[in-house]
């Protein structure tokens, strides 16, 4: 470390302009590449992946595309009143023409009246996008919730959901990472009282993190990367950067306190902090990478980009930031630091100040009482573990966004027209190749509404050989009793039906699949 220290601090200039070069090229790559994220959120081997699978392979309708709704509530009359007709039909038939939207599917068309409620008050369209919503544009998005939002007028609420829709109310990673830098720059400086102290650990900071997220581009076009990747990979990155060079710039301002050169001070900080920030780097890649051996593949591409941003975070903290070090010199103390320091500096290993303050006190009350101290600890962290007790496991929905937004505006106008589980339903494909099959099939259909938490079943679509039966549950998509559903369809219910038969259903939908992907967490 100490030669890395030596060679970036007299070679500054070298090392910046390297670290600037670098930058844009990765960015230039990038833009030239564009990234392909993949939204596949599967589970090989389970019965949730196979029903998509077969979906998405079939002539099924509305598959191909991201399908969002546009959900209306009046507050007085129906939704059938001509005027409400005649407003949402006009905005609906405008929406069907945009480039981007492959289908819209009105309830005032034929067979639309399963999408108006029961008391006549609320409904919703189907509108289906030409691409998945992570390869939507945002203004392709927001020009349908423009539209759609159009329509409304006192006693008419327009309100849109779906995954296309939610990304496109979705801040700008950008936003989130402006915000985090400024709340880290308010804590470094408080600390630091330096201008040019604070600004270091965020630009080697975000050096890394720019590098990171601009090398994942190229990466989506040869493995599957999670459109969340590069928001999990700027908060990592800017945290584990942050905290590295904080670890460097602490130590290299107390060696400039105790009169070592700038240069001195610098190869000391990289020869002792520069080895710990290498150490848990290394740890943080190391439990990232863990991740690939839990089998889940829609996760491997995640904890590659995270630990590729981590690796270029510990690199810019021990090149970079040497390099700044020494553009900037003594200049990192504040003034009132610089004023206290002796005309002649102390040679290497000078012994350092004696530390004095508040976290020294404390150190020493810990010191003298550990046994106490340890024990007010424990019981703290238990007491903030009670929560786990009910900790349930899945993916939340949008009946968890806040409450200010369309999408979770929409979840509860449908949650309240049609019941709580119109928001996740489950959706049945079944396969029959003979006779036998074909009227088992329909037994299952008879015996469906049967079941205990079903509100309602109908036939979505058919193709050649396979039906596509939807399935909704009477309790919301996290509930409890929907996972229990979930599980006497497959342990009891489709057992039976196809027990001596042809006939082979996969339950799928969004339950289906955090049902599964608790059950393989949990194996």
């Amino acid at each position: 470390m100490s030669f890395i220290a030596r060679w970036c601090f007299r070679h500054r200039l070298a090392v910046i302009a390297a670290w600037v070069l670098a930058l844009i090229a990765l960015t230039a790559l990038a833009q030239a590449v564009k990234a392909e994220y993949s939204d596949s959120f599967s589970l090989p081997g389970t019965g949730s992946t196979t029903a998509q699978q077969l979906l998405l392979a079939s002539t099924v309708p509305a598959q191909s595309g991201d399908s969002d709704t546009i959900v209306w509530h009046v507050g007085t009359g129906t939704v059938r009143d001509p005027v409400v007709m005649t407003r949402m039909s006009a905005a609906l038939t405008r929406i069907a023409t945009f480039p981007e939207v492959a289908s819209v599917i009105s309830p005032y068309g034929p067979g639309g009246t399963a999408h108006i409620s029961r008391d006549d008050r609320t409904a919703y369209a189907v509108v289906t996008f030409t691409k998945q919503s992570f390869d939507l544009t945002t203004a392709d998005v927001v020009r349908v919730i423009d539209a759609a939002q159009a329509a409304r007028e006192p006693g008419l609420d327009v309100q849109l959901g779906g995954q296309a829709i939610e990304s496109a109310q979705q801040p700008p990673l950008s936003l989130g990472t402006v915000v985090g830098v400024l709340a880290a720059a308010i804590v470094l400086f408080t600390a630091f009282g330096s201008l040019l102290a604070t600004l270091l650990p965020l630009i080697t900071a975000l050096a890394g993190v720019v590098g990171g997220l601009m090398a994942i581009a190229p990466l989506t076009h040869s493995m599957s990367i999670l459109p969340l990747a590069p928001i999990i990979a700027a908060l990592i990155g800017l945290g584990v950067g942050i905290d590295y060079a904080l670890f460097i710039v602490t130590r290299y301002r107390r060696g400039l306190e105790a009169g070592l050169t700038p240069e001195e001070a610098a190869v000391t900080a990289l020869n002792t902090s520069g080895r710990t920030v290498l150490f848990a780097g290394g740890t943080v890649c190391i439990a990232l990478l863990g991740i690939l051996v839990l089998n889940f593949g829609f996760l491997n591409g995640l904890a590659i980009a995270c630990a590729l941003t981590v690796v270029l975070t510990v690199l810019a903290t021990i090149t970079m930031l040497p390099a700044l070090l020494s553009l900037f010199g003594r200049r990192v103390l504040s003034r009132r630091q610089r004023r206290t320091l002796g005309t002649q500096p102390r040679p290497a290993g000078g012994p350092e100040p004696t530390a004095a303050g508040a976290w020294v006190r404390w150190a020493d009350i810990v010191q003298r009482r550990p046994a106490v101290l340890a024990a007010v600890a424990v019981a703290v962290m238990l007491v903030l573990a009670i929560p786990l007790s009910r900790l349930q496991f899945g993916s939340s929905d949008q009946g968890h966004d806040p409450a200010s937004t369309t999408t979770r505006q929409a979840y509860d106008l449908l949650a309240q027209g049609f019941g709580p589980g119109f928001n996740g339903p489950l959706m049945l494909v079944a396969q029959a190749s003979s006779p036998t099959g074909a009227a088992a099939l329909h037994a299952l259909e008879a015996r469906l509404p049967q079941l205990a938490d079903v509100a309602s079943v109908a036939a979505d679509a058919a193709a050649a050989g396979m039906t596509v039966i939807q399935l909704t549950p009477r309790t919301s998509p996290e509930a409890p009793a929907t996972t229990a559903l979930i599980t006497t369809l497959r342990t009891t219910t489709i057992p039976a039906a196809e027990q001596g038969t042809t006939l082979r259903v996969y339950v799928g939908g969004q339950s289906a699949t955090s049902a599964d992907f608790t059950s393989a967490r949990s194996a």
